[in-house]
């Protein structure tokens, strides 16, 4: 006997937004009542360990392989008893974007075995049911994630004052006695926000904002003896205030760098407060590494969209078409030594 549950629902998020959810399985337990608890890896051939509950009906194990994972399209796993076609079923999720950027989503068991026609009955009342609600709790879930206004950085709630390009200004940390101060010699370039694990950030804020100057332009003028380099073994040696953890200033000394010759500095951190806005955000999908969750992503890049920032998963295309260049150059200067 062969059987099919299906069920759909529409959901106002992205695709990408709602696989997110559904592949989050150790957050199953936050709000899938029917497998509140799921425990693996989503790769095809795994086994994941959890359970099945359903109204009115007893909690199983759940002990599925799972068949099939197309990243943010489609996701399956397929339950069987041991003995040859008595229980078969297959459970799988179908993800449809669609034009309006909302996302049909098709859940759907087949079913086959001689054991069905006895469960088939519960299946399609009380499953129906169990399945209906996981999609409608799976809605809440990624529509809110979806409707989020991230708080990413603070430049980006408040004015910007003008195309003021922060020369002469002085930045300091966050220390309220004996602060380390540093003086920008020279106007900054390449204003943008990152989303990297190794740049500094304000506390709540899911970015770091970082800009470029000449080397040497950024002079310490006071508490240099606070400073201390956070990793010696990053190209970006990135001083850092030994009090407040405040970065004030990265240096690279690797004379084939391709930023050899510029300094690193957070602009948010100047004295009067000037507001200067980034022209682009970096290493975006950087911040899922952080420890944001995925499902955020959407509502993250919608928010930099909104602020008119161009979001990028490397640096700007200005700098990664002279980053390529760079290497061409060190390629050729190791060809003729």
């Amino acid at each position: 006997m062969e059987k099919t549950l299906d069920t759909r629902i529409t959901i106002s998020a992205p695709a990408h937004t709602v696989w997110a959810v559904l592949d989050n399985i150790a957050s199953y337990g936050d709000w899938n009542s029917l497998v509140p608890q799921l425990a693996g890896t989503t790769l095809p051939g795994r086994r994941l360990e959890g359970i099945l509950t359903r109204e009115g009906l007893p909690t199983v194990p759940l002990r599925p392989v799972i068949t099939a994972v197309v990243a943010a399209r489609e996701f399956r796993w397929l339950s069987e008893r041991p003995t040859p076609g008595e229980f078969r079923a297959e459970h799988y999720f179908h993800l449809e974007p669609q034009a309006d950027g909302s996302t049909t989503l098709i859940h759907n068991e087949d079913f086959a075995g001689t054991f069905v026609e006895v469960v088939w009955e519960g299946i399609s009342t009380l499953g129906r049911a169990a399945y209906e609600k996981m999609n409608r709790d799976l809605k809440a879930r990624a529509e809110a994630f979806a409707a989020e206004i991230p708080h990413l950085h603070p430049v980006l709630d408040a004015p910007a004052s003008g195309e003021d390009h922060l020369q002469g200004a002085v930045l300091r940390c966050g220390c309220a006695l004996a602060p380390v101060e540093v003086t920008l010699d020279a106007p900054l370039v390449h204003n943008h926000l990152c989303g990297c694990s190794r740049c500094w950030r304000p506390e709540g804020a899911l970015m770091a904002q970082i800009a470029l100057l000449p080397a040497g332009k950024a002079r310490v003028t006071a508490g240099a003896e606070k400073l201390a380099v956070v990793d010696a073994g990053q190209k970006i040696l990135r001083h850092a205030c030994t009090l407040c953890g405040t970065h004030m200033v990265g240096r690279v000394e690797d004379p084939d760098h391709h930023f050899h010759g510029s300094d690193f500095v957070h602009p948010e951190l100047a004295v009067d407060r000037r507001i200067t806005p980034p022209e682009f955000a970096g290493f975006v999908s950087s911040l899922v590494e952080t420890g944001t969750d995925p499902a955020r992503m959407a509502a993250i890049r919608r928010r930099l969209q909104s602020a008119g920032i161009p979001a990028h998963d490397v640096f700007s295309p200005e700098i990664m078409d002279i980053i390529a260049w760079h290497r061409l150059k060190i390629a050729a200067q190791g060809a003729a030594g």
